[in-house]
């Protein structure tokens, strides 16, 4: 695999996970994972990191071509 191809499936990865957050805390719904429950400040810290991640990913994919 390209780094090209890495850095572009990574962001658009990285991109739905802050997508899902994002419809998470939207709708308000609740996460559950072996009894303990994913309070919702943690779904912002990842619409956050996977947002940024995303954006930097796409970006070095973009610099790449050049």
């Amino acid at each position: 695999m390209s780094q090209r191809m890495f850095n572009l499936v990574a962001g658009l990865l990285f991109g739905l996970l802050a997508l899902v957050h994002a419809v998470r805390i939207a709708a308000g719904s609740e996460f559950v994972t072996a009894g303990w429950p994913l309070p919702t400040w943690a779904s912002a810290i990842a619409v956050l990191a996977g947002a940024y991640l995303a954006i930097v990913a796409l970006r070095l994919n973009k610099s790449a071509r050049s």
